[in-house]
């Protein structure tokens, strides 16, 4: 992606003895969006330049947490 980037983040998530109560995106420890319903999504929007490390943490309805593996986005500075 070319700063400044848009960058559409989905995550599946389930759980087998109950429900998903949130899905949480994170940049390294940097909370970017919690979503309650799914699908879970959302866009994060107007990014720089830069490589990122980005997970999904998915919390049950018991306040299990289990992370995703993480994902590297890099966004290129923009040429002229």
């Amino acid at each position: 992606a070319t700063a400044p980037a848009n960058i559409n983040i989905t995550a599946n998530a389930s759980d087998a003895d109950g429900s998903i109560s949130k899905v949480d995106f994170y940049n390294g420890s940097t909370l970017l969006n919690s979503d309650a319903t799914a699908p879970y999504a959302f866009t994060w929007n107007n990014v720089v330049a830069g490589t990122y490390t980005i997970t999904a943490r998915a919390t049950d309805n018991l306040g299990a947490v289990t992370v995703s593996s993480p994902i590297t986005i890099v966004v290129n500075a923009g040429g002229n």
